[in-house]
């Protein structure tokens, strides 16, 4: 999931009343969310590295283990550099950090796995990756019952209203400018930020604060699980309409998670259902010296190892050849040359390949 949406598991999970077991425990939840994307540094050397090591080593289940305890260290570590100015009202207590710790980290690869776009769950013992298939990588509607959870369940001050005014605001400029959200989402999600309004306006007092939080975790975990089995339902129902495929892979629509283009893998082709029943198929080849040549370069190694359902072009230029690679997943032959999905690497003309 992206950064939002882990962020607002640790902010609900803080206000169903866990944020009162300890001091730091907010800090700790927050935290714990986002720490196993701090894999997220190798952004700095650039997109292809990003892949390489995104979802590996700090998602997997060594780090499952230290990452909790590397959190707790530091919680423990500050708690003791502001023990003398901090109100003793609440006290620290080592156990609830921990355990919120290795509850908050343990969210993280759960919700990753749920996506299309994987987690490699064994690393560092093992490189594969993993596909829970029910949602995509950003999913709004998860972003609005969360923060609804969240903004009912405080009792927020003028700023941080601004705050939340922001957030809204920015969100609803990106559902109003992607392609993928036609006019019913753009309803719904402007209708679901009406409700918030009305509900924060007609809250009940403070003592069930906590409630407003609960609700909304439960509601979100129903949804996925709920996501999950419409998924499942779906690859069966299409795979009982043609012949008996390899493998086959419901990819939820963005903005639409009820709407699937379901892939189904053959020996030599890949066929696509997309999510109005039109079909196609893309060839599954095997790659040639050309090809090979081209997977072996270190730009797009981490492209490479990611790629899940592989497919490409060739194309003869004045350098050699251009080798474009493409993930079925996210690149279908009408939406090519997007930013997810996609690579490409020139590979200089040599007389051993030709032959």
């Amino acid at each position: 999931m992206d950064p939002v949406a882990h962020t607002l598991v640790g902010a609900v999970l803080a206000e169903t009343g866990l944020k009162r077991v300890s001091r730091y425990a907010t800090a700790t939840l927050l935290i714990g969310v986002n720490l196993p994307d701090i894999d997220g540094i190798a952004k700095f050397w650039g997109a292809d590295a990003s892949l390489y090591f995104r979802r590996g080593w700090s998602h997997g289940v060594l780090a499952l283990v230290v990452l909790p305890l590397v959190l707790f260290g530091l919680i423990w570590l500050w708690n003791r550099w502001r023990s003398r100015t901090v109100d003793e009202s609440k006290a620290f207590r080592p156990g609830m950090i921990i355990a919120l710790a290795y509850l908050a980290v343990f969210t993280h690869p759960l919700l990753d796995w749920m996506n299309t776009y994987g987690v490699r769950l064994l690393m560092p013992f093992d490189g594969r990756w993993f596909y829970g298939d029910t949602l995509f990588i950003i999913d709004p509607w998860i972003w609005l019952v969360l923060a609804a959870g969240v903004l009912l369940a405080r009792q927020s001050n003028r700023i941080e209203l601004a705050f939340w005014m922001v957030i809204a605001t920015l969100s609803s400029w990106m559902i109003l400018n992607t392609e993928h959200a036609n006019l019913w989402i753009q309803s719904a999600w402007f209708g679901g930020l009406a409700l918030i309004v009305l509900l924060r306006i007609k809250r009940a007092t403070s003592h069930s604060a906590p409630s407003y939080a609960r609700i909304s975790l439960a509601m979100v975990t129903m949804y996925i699980c709920t996501l999950y089995g419409v998924a499942r339902i779906t690859e069966n129902l299409v795979t009982e309409q043609y012949e008996a495929p390899l493998r086959v892979q419901a990819n939820p629509m963005p903005g639409r998670p009820f709407s699937h283009r379901v892939i189904l893998i053959y020996n030599d082709y890949y066929r696509v259902v997309d999510s109005h029943g039109n079909e196609y198929q893309v060839a599954r080849e095997k790659p040639s010296p050309i090809v090979k040549k081209a997977m072996q370069t270190d730009s797009i190694r981490g492209f490479i190892g990611w790629m899940r359902f592989p497919y490409w072009d060739v194309e003869k230029v004045a350098e050699g050849w251009r080798v474009s690679f493409y993930d079925l997943r996210y690149q279908g032959p009408g939406a090519r040359g997007a930013s997810i999905g996609y690579a490409q690497v020139i590979v200089p003309y040599s007389q051993e390949l030709v032959e």
